[in-house]
């Protein structure tokens, strides 16, 4: 039975880093080794990165002419992802249509119900799912868990099928997919934090992968592909101190990938001087941190962890260490208002991130926000029902009674513009545009309304 697993390119590119990506796709590399660890032979086209549109997506279809395809999606492209599985499955009748990611993993039996042209959901982790799937020649789906099918009109949400356990997390082998600048590797699984914005897709229980298979993984990039960098793509790299600074130890001793360049995201709490030492002598280029809120109570709200004087600590660490760091910030937690918002703002400004990257909360669906927002809890107010408009960066999904959607988009503009010219950053500014020329002027249009 030909699988084909698919990665669909948008239309219009709105966020270049994400819908032009310089790296393969790590749901698609992750399926693909582990189904061919087990000999179950499947293709992969990951149209993102390959830059290829629907038309020539469909030419590489008919080559390899799949009874099965595998669509992988996010919430604000499971729009466009039905309608390039409609438009497919025109093309090819008979062939069956399974829908993953984000969006399917929190709503599998409103996906079937919203867009009929899939016919089986995969939640959670798919890896066994999809052999099950294979070995059951995809019928029997009443006795194989983690999926919603269809039954005449009904459809079906079966239980949830258990995380897979860390030995049994596969070594990704990236080579079927086109050179990328950089690749994504997984160190492990899950996230023991409790934020009420995240859905947690790999569970609440932290799998750690066994350090030689890391090592030998990052080996392999090197050897077949040597990237630029790679990406640590873990929610939370540091999450285990006492490992965390054993695999980069073993990073430094390996003559076969020392001096590799890296970056990651991690935990503010988790981190401390002598470790982030470790983290630049190993090659980290840069660390994504979530501060979300400049304010005490905000942050207590939304179950972060950890308070601004940790934050400022560790801030003021990576500067001493001189490594950059991406500061996550959210505008629109629960009962924000325009001085809570404004904290926020001033706070980024006062830290400085080398890369700030300044969001507006989007409702997704399997977060504690997701719920608040359908009963109108926080101040919430959803304003759309187009998935399309769940995007943190570029969207309107949702308002506050205290803050409209217009203020939170004011307030994003000027937090961006705040860190860089409060901060005499001319030079900065000017790579700013530069480099995000694209979500620039995607931002703009969305601003302006010019949008349809």
């Amino acid at each position: 039975m030909s699988i084909v697993f698919l990665n669909v390119a948008p239309e219009n590119v709105r966020e270049r880093r994400y819908d032009k990506p310089n790296y393969p796709d790590p749901a698609l590399g992750a399926i693909y080794s582990y189904l061919n660890k087990y000999h179950v032979e499947c293709s992969i086209i990951d149209a993102k990165l390959e830059r290829l549109n629907l038309i020539k997506t469909i030419k590489k279809l008919e080559f390899l002419r799949p009874a099965v395809i595998g669509f992988t999606s996010f919430t604000h492209e499971i729009e466009r992802t039905a309608y390039a599985a409609g438009f497919i499955k025109n093309k090819f009748p008979g062939v069956k249509i399974l829908i993953g990611g984000s969006h399917a993993n929190a709503l599998p039996g409103e996906t079937l119900l919203e867009f009929p042209v899939f016919d089986i959901a995969v939640y959670g982790e798919g890896e066994e799912t999809i052999i099950e799937l294979v070995r059951n020649k995809f019928e029997n789906l009443e006795t194989i868990p983690g999926i919603a099918y269809k039954r005449g009109k009904d459809v079906i949400v079966n239980n949830p099928r258990p995380y897979l356990e860390a030995d049994k997390l596969s070594t990704v082998n990236w080579s079927k997919f086109p050179k990328a600048r950089y690749y994504p590797v997984f160190t492990s699984r899950g996230c023991k934090n409790k934020c009420i914005f995240c859905s947690r897709p790999f569970g609440s229980k932290v799998r750690y992968r066994p350090l030689p298979d890391i090592i030998e993984e990052i080996r392999q990039l090197q050897k077949i592909f040597r990237p630029k960098t790679i990406y640590f793509w873990d929610e939370n790299l540091c999450s285990d101190r006492a490992r965390s600074a054993e695999l980069f130890k073993r990073i430094i001793a390996d003559k076969d990938i020392k001096g590799i360049k890296w970056f990651c995201q991690t935990h503010a709490r988790d981190l401390d001087y002598e470790l982030l030492k470790l983290m630049k002598e190993a090659g980290c280029i840069r660390i994504g941190v979530g501060i979300e809120s400049g304010n005490e109570g905000v942050l207590e709200k939304i179950k972060k962890g950890n308070d601004k004087k940790q934050i400022t600590q560790v801030v003021s660490w990576l500067k001493e260490i001189r490594i950059p760091m991406e500061g996550f910030f959210l505008l629109g937690l629960p009962d924000e208002n325009w001085q809570t918002a404004m904290e926020t703002i001033n706070f980024a400004v006062n830290i400085n991130p080398k890369y700030p990257i300044f969001g507006i909360v989007v409702p997704y669906p399997g977060t504690e926000i997701y719920s608040m927002a359908k009963r109108g809890e926080g101040g919430y107010k959803i304003i759309s029902k187009r998935w399309r408009d769940y995007n943190k960066l570029i969207g309107k999904s949702m308002e506050l009674r205290s803050l409209s959607r217009r203020q939170l988009e004011i307030l994003q503009l000027y937090g961006y513009a705040s860190v860089l010219v409060k901060n005499l950053r001319i030079a900065d500014t000017i790579r700013f545009i530069f480099q995000f020329h694209w979500d620039i002027k995607s931002y703009l249009v969305n601003f302006f309304q010019l949008a349809e």
